[in-house]
């Protein structure tokens, strides 16, 4: 939108001297002008609303993280032919992080407890398999009877849901009522606190251990990116 409302600066401004300029022979001053003043309205006003999502989009408690380029592109180095993290996200274990991306190739629209978050739309767009590194497997919280994150409420594609004692052990939850999420198309937001098993996939073949499940996150939140950075 912001692009568009430049764009219409330019055209108004070219517009507006052109017919300025014909001395009477074409008319459209007035229109030109009005384009004008409402394209650089329009960018003030966008500027204004996307810096002021940007500034409080974070929940309290939470760091900002680029998941790209603070994590993905930090990729593994390897010891001894064993996986490490680099130390700059190694800080970021055990945090509560906010971060961006997008959900991988989900079969369902509603009801997710669980589901894959890739650093950007390449491979959930556009097929492809993930490397360890670009991905997060975002598990939402479970919570005791009437004790739901107050968060969770903060997105209205959120909900919650009893678990079986079947799911409880599939999901390794640890109480019955379950945060769930509706899925997204676009980039998505998600709260949570990171983890990592860089022990994932040892002793399996190559593929197996290249794209094993590293990254992982306990998230209170999910939902529609408010800017797309």
């Amino acid at each position: 939108g912001l692009y568009v409302a430049a764009f219409g600066i330019f055209i108004g401004l070219a517009a507006f001297f052109r017919v300025r300029g014909a001395a009477g022979a074409v008319k459209g001053g007035g229109m030109s002008l009005i384009g004008l003043v409402l394209s650089v309205a329009s960018l003030i006003l966008g500027s204004a609303k996307m810096a002021h999502a940007y500034s409080t989009e974070v929940p309290d408690g939470y760091m900002r993280i680029n998941f790209q380029k603070e994590i993905a592109e930090k990729q593994f180095y390897y010891v001894g032919g064993k996986r490490k993290l680099d130390p700059e996200v190694s800080k970021l274990v055990g945090k509560k992080l906010y971060l961006k991306g997008f959900m991988w190739a989900t079969q369902a629209t509603d009801g997710l407890p669980r589901f894959i978050l890739l650093k950007d739309n390449g491979e959930c767009c556009f097929g492809g398999k993930p490397k360890s590194h670009d991905f997060i497997t975002v598990t939402l919280s479970s919570f005791p009877d009437g004790q739901r994150p107050q968060l969770s409420y903060r997105s209205s594609g959120m909900s919650e849901i009893v678990l079986t004692d079947e799911q409880k052990e599939q999901l390794g939850a640890e109480f019955s009522n379950q945060l769930t999420t509706k899925a997204y198309i676009g980039m998505v937001a998600v709260a949570g606190v990171l983890k990592a098993d860089v022990k994932a996939g040892e002793g399996k073949s190559g593929d197996d251990y290249e794209f094993a499940p590293v990254y992982s996150m306990d998230a209170e939140l999910v939902e529609d990116a408010w800017t797309r950075f």
